[in-house]
């Protein structure tokens, strides 16, 4: 049942929050089966909908970077029509099943009756959909072919979201990934326990049978670049979606030593099936996602693993429910607190941590207040690992000929992502720097619009920023 052809009606609504479904924090012991189950009966999912009060300006679809049409959904669910709900999904995402795994939800965090009470629960409601109902047919219709060829390097959330949708336009696209397993930071960056990658691979596996094609172990500077793409290979444009997976490091004495490693490398040497071996006490430094999943990865392998944050709880840019599940997996956080050098033994691996204790001053460039160490209140922790998780960039190395941003990222037209060089685009973290999977989705959605225009000359307008229910 549309929208369109049906006006809203009020709601009966429960203040009551539906509550999703996990698995306890004892089952989590030494496995990645998933933790978060989502909502498992059609009932469940239709009684958490009739909350939505159809706001006039949904803050919660405005607050999703790719404006997906939410108040239409829950519409759709509350009237006995979650085909139509999931049909919308479908028209947003090219893998919702594995973004309503990891997605922060940006959108319940905006939910206006989160005001005085529980927001209503989308995430895990769109989860369900997706997972139950399906593709509609029309997801793998593809219109007329337009004879352009496009190249899309990497195949995380940016790169799967343009192939997807270029080909939609009825444009042939191919996907270039460096590594022998699809997906980027889906596979290698998120931990099974939240993103099974079986799932993932399905997903991936449906865009291919809309005539989208993946080439695997095949990376831009070493076997190509974008002048051999659009000259010997006749690719009329190339996005460059490949992502920020180079490990920034701490600027501290004992970088060098043996047992120090990045969480960027630590997550991708998991995701592929080679988790490197770590010793019984692990320190993972930074207070984000990838410092969360890090922690949890290396707890659920035997060893006794804890954080190390520089600021308090209320600073860390961690998703809030992701900070949840490790502190009911008893994982300690140590806050305000800081480490000043990686110590060694006589064979150069590393045997302890010197830390310091902070206190939070003046407001940063960031709105943060900024840590100030305490003079004095240095000790040390033995530890027999560390893994930094501060922070990771593109990697550029290879791609000199492009003008970059002090960030490393590549400076593009915002109206289109064309980088400097023409017919070629960047989109994702390679434009953003290393967010969240649905800001890379919303960027890579901008760069569809721009590569379409380049080619054919046609406009495509973005999709609206929310709808305005009737009679509400």
């Amino acid at each position: 049942m549309s929208t369109q052809s049906s006006e809203r009606k009020k709601p009966k609504r429960s203040k009551i929050r539906i509550e999703p479904h996990q698995i306890s924090s004892e089952a989590r012991e030494g496995n990645f089966n998933e933790v978060h189950q989502g909502y498992i009966t059609l009932e469940e999912v239709m009684k958490e909908a009739e909350r939505c009060i159809m706001c006039r300006k949904p803050k919660g679809q405005i607050n999703c970077p790719a404006h997906c049409q939410i108040p239409d959904m829950m519409f759709n669910i509350r009237e006995g029509d979650p085909l139509e709900a999931a049909k919308l999904a479908y028209e947003y995402y090219a893998f919702p099943r594995s973004l309503h795994r990891i997605c922060p939800a940006l959108c319940a965090q905006n939910c206006i009756i989160g005001k005085k009470g529980d927001p209503v629960n989308i995430f895990d409601v769109v989860r369900y959909i997706v997972d139950k109902f399906g593709r509609p047919a029309s997801w793998y219709e593809i219109p007329a072919e337009t004879g352009k060829k496009i190249a899309v390097i990497g195949s995380g959330p940016a790169g799967l979201t343009l192939a997807y949708y270029l080909r939609k336009r009825g444009h042939g696209v191919t996907i270039y990934e460096k590594l022998s397993i699809p997906g980027g930071m889906l596979a290698v960056g998120i931990p099974e326990y939240r993103l099974d990658n079986e799932l993932l691979f399905q997903e991936i596996e449906e865009i291919k049978k809309t005539g989208v094609e993946l080439v695997l172990n095949k990376e831009y500077g070493k076997e190509f670049n974008h002048s051999h793409l659009m000259g010997e290979m006749g690719f009329d444009a190339v996005v460059i979606t490949h992502g920020a997976h180079k490990p920034k490091w701490m600027e501290i004495p004992g970088n060098e030593f043996e047992g120090n490693m990045h969480a960027v490398d630590y997550l991708r040497e998991v995701g592929l099936g080679n988790p490197p071996k770590l010793g019984s006490k692990v320190a993972v430094i930074g207070g984000g996602d990838v410092a969360i999943d890090a922690v949890r990865v290396s707890r659920r392998y035997g060893s006794e693993s804890f954080i190390v944050y520089r600021r308090s709880i209320e600073e860390m840019p961690a998703t809030k429910s992701e900070i949840h599940e490790t502190q009911i997996e008893n994982i300690p956080i140590h806050f305000l607190t800081n480490p000043v050098e990686i110590l060694s033994d006589e064979n150069g691996r590393v045997k302890a941590i010197k830390l310091i204790k902070m206190e939070l001053g003046e407001p940063d460039d960031s709105g943060r207040r900024r840590p100030v160490e305490i003079v004095g209140s240095e000790y040390i922790m033995e530890v027999d690992n560390v893994i930094q998780a501060i922070s990771q960039e593109p990697e550029t190395e290879s791609m000199t000929e492009f003008n970059m941003t002090r960030w490393n990222t590549f400076e593009v037209n915002e109206e289109n992502n064309m980088t400097n060089i023409e017919g070629v685009f960047a989109a994702g973290d390679d434009v953003t720097g290393p967010y969240l999977a649905i800001t890379a989705i919303a960027d890579a959605h901008k760069a569809v619009r721009g590569v379409h225009e380049y080619l054919t000359g046609e406009k495509i307008e973005p999709a609206p920023e929310f709808s305005k229910p009737k009679n509400v």
